[in-house]
């Protein structure tokens, strides 16, 4: 049988976890911000990763050309 898995989540803009919010290595989650935070063996929030739209241009497209022959 499949086990279900929640992290801690908010959906509200620029909120990122409190030291208090979260256990040593206990991963939390904001989808407004695209972000997912942890808290490291020293105490201290840290965000794991986070989701950085970009724009594709022209020179980008030129420049992977020829990286890639």
């Amino acid at each position: 049988m499949a086990q279900v898995i929640k992290i801690k989540r908010s959906e509200t803009a620029d909120s990122a976890p409190s030291t208090s919010d979260l256990a040593t290595h206990e991963i939390a989650m904001n989808v407004a911000d695209k972000k997912i935070y942890t808290k490291n063996a020293a105490g201290n929030i840290v965000t794991v990763a986070s989701h950085v739209a970009t724009t594709v241009t022209e020179d980008d497209i030129l420049a992977l050309s020829i990286a890639l022959g």
